[in-house]
């Protein structure tokens, strides 16, 4: 009961960078959009679009976007 959401309140923490209120807005803008621009163009592959996203942006900054 609630995981989906759980999940993705985490996956915008880790996107962001752990204690960044400012990594966290700007990654939740991209994880929406993303997650809704994947969900028309690819429905197939929707779910998976957001993780893919969360770990090239990791691969790229570990520690996030805007990490503290």
């Amino acid at each position: 009961m609630g995981e989906h959401v759980l999940i993705t309140c985490f996956v915008v923490v880790v996107i962001g960078g752990m204690g960044s209120i400012k990594g966290a807005f700007v990654a939740a803008l991209m994880v929406g959009i993303v997650d809704t621009f994947a969900s028309v163009l690819f429905p197939a592959v929707s779910s998976m679009v957001v993780y893919i996203l969360m770990a090239v942006i990791l691969l790229i900054k570990p520690q996030g976007l805007f990490s503290n």
